[in-house]
This record gives C-alpha cells, sequence and structure tokens, in this order.
C-alpha cells in the first residue's frame, strides 16, 4: 500500500527551539499499582482525582491527588493488547448531571490503531464504573505516516491529535523517523459509537526532530504538552498547535524514572512514572 506523505501539508518546526527549565518535586507514590503489579501507563486527572491507567487493560486505579489515598478500583475488560499510554480528561460531558466529563484513551497499538472514550460513573458510596461509549479507529499507520498513535483531545477547539513516529520504531531516529502531530476533528459521541476514520480527514499534520518515546500528553490553551523517553533520558514539550512550533523543550529536571502520563491539577503539570512516583512541576500552567 502507498505511504501517503502529505507533504503539502507537513510543517517542520526544528528550528529556533527554546530550552527552558522545569523542576519537578514528588508528591506521592502510587501504592496500590504497584502492590498489585499493573504496569502503569497514561492517566488524567478531573475533580481532584488521579486516574491511572495500566497496560493490558487492567483495572484503572483512583487516587485522591490531596494525599496519594488510593479511592477505588474500576474494573474494565482486560484486553492484552490495549497499552492505554495516553489517557486525557475532556471537557464534553455525556449527560447532564455527570460527575466526570468523557475520557479518551489511546492504545498506541499498531494492529488495533483505536482510541476508546469511558463515561465514568459514581455512587453515593465513591464506587465507579466505566462504559465505552464510543470506539475511535484510525487509518492503519503505513496509510497515515503515523506509527504508535497517541491521542491528546482539544474539545475547546474540537479536535482531536494523534501523536507518534514516521517510521515503525519508537527508539531509533533514523531514515527520517521523526516526531509527527496529526489533527483530526473532534467527534460528537451522538454520532454512533464506532467513528472510522480515513487519511482524506487528516486535517494537518506537524512534524519535529526525532525524540525516543512518545509518552503521556495533555492539552491546556492550545498549546499540546508531552514527555517522552525513558530513564536518564526524558524531556517535556511544549507545541503551538496552531502553528507546530515548539514553545520550550525541558529535561524533566527531577524525575529518574520513565515518564507515563500528563495531566493537570491546580494549574501545575502532573507527570505519572513507572515505578508509581507522582509528580508535580513548578510551571505554572493557565487554561482550560
Amino acid at each position: 500500500m502507498k505511504r501517503i506523505l502529505l507533504l503539502a501539508s507537513v510543517l517542520w518546526t526544528t528550528i529556533g527551539i527554546a530550552q527552558t527549565s522545569v523542576s519537578f518535586e514528588k508528591i506521592f507514590y502510587e501504592t496500590h499499582s504497584r502492590e498489585q503489579k499493573y504496569n502503569i501507563q497514561g492517566a488524567s486527572i478531573a475533580n481532584g482525582k488521579l486516574f491511572q491507567l495500566h497496560d493490558g487493560n487492567k483495572p484503572i486505579v483512583v487516587y485522591d491527588m490531596r494525599n496519594g489515598d488510593s479511592l477505588t478500583e474500576i474494573n474494565v475488560e482486560p484486553i492484552k493488547t490495549w497499552h492505554n499510554n495516553t489517557a486525557c480528561f475532556s471537557n464534553i460531558y455525556y449527560e447532564q448531571g455527570d460527575s466526570y466529563p468523557l475520557l479518551y484513551v489511546s492504545e498506541e497499538n499498531i494492529k488495533e490503531h483505536k482510541a476508546v472514550i469511558y463515561r465514568i460513573k459514581e455512587t453515593k458510596e465513591g464506587a465507579m464504573t466505566a462504559e465505552i461509549i464510543q470506539t475511535l479507529i484510525f487509518p492503519e499507520p503505513i496509510e497515515m505516516g503515523l506509527y504508535y498513535p497517541n491521542i491528546a483531545v482539544d474539545a475547546d477547539a474540537g479536535f482531536l491529535y494523534l501523536t507518534g513516529f514516521s517510521w515503525e520504531s519508537w527508539n531509533k531516529g533514523e531514515r527520517g523517523n521523526a516526531v509527527q502531530i496529526l489533527r483530526f476533528r473532534l467527534p460528537s459521541v451522538k454520532e454512533g459509537p464506532v467513528i472510522k476514520f480515513c487519511t482524506k480527514d487528516i486535517l494537518k499534520r506537524y512534524c519535529s526532530d526525532f525524540k525516543v518515546a512518545t509518552q503521556g500528553a495533555a492539552i491546556r490553551g492550545g498549546k499540546l504538552y508531552q514527555v517522552f523517553g525513558g530513564p536518564g533520558n526524558s524531556c517535556l514539550v511544549c507545541t503551538d498547535l496552531s502553528t507546530g512550533a515548539e514553545v520550550f523543550r525541558s529535561e524533566l529536571n527531577g524525575i529518574p524514572g520513565e515518564p507515563e502520563g500528563l495531566g493537570f491539577h491546580n494549574d501545575r503539570i502532573i507527570v505519572t512514572c513507572n515505578e508509581g512516583e507522582v509528580y508535580r512541576s513548578d510551571l505554572i500552567v493557565k487554561g482550560n
């Protein structure tokens, strides 16, 4: 199958990247996830609670951001191929009266290039359920020119973004491999339980220089915040989604492990790591 490059829509953004310094401090440890030997992946935050997802679609563990206490587990269907590499709450509610907005989760899987949208419901006793109310199917990686797709949602602008790599390699910057950011429209859940995208649905494509391993991602104020890399080789990158230009890049100062999830709490960036550590940045990020 011929690989679609969409050269006319590609913008390269490797010139003039501003280096800055963002420091992080550890605020708590995800004891429950580690005790259960869950492989920590994407995470997101809503209503002062951290929703931690895991590889293989193991239960979602919910933590209290005030003290790190484990509050509850949300049982979901275990599926070995679901990686749950990124998770992000939107500001869209399935029904009036719901306590939580819709949660978008990327499977980062070449064979199952999809994202699922959960409706989180909570009882008066604090128990929670997660119901998949929509599945987004993306074109195959060879068609998109994007491998290991991770989702981030900008509900204010009505877009969703996939980030990944030009080639089927997340750890090698070879043969022109680069970080890709693809823009799609954000479908309404009223459009049905399954939405299938094709290559003509790609509205914009941005490219930047290669960085090892796309990890957690979230959007605030029209900017994409994403962590990359592993232990001793990780960074935080902020990208302006109106232009594709990198606003700044920072090493993950104070984070020795592998970053996994990224979210916001009290206007601070929160990063979760593979060993269960949860870190808070000294950078204030305003916006929805």
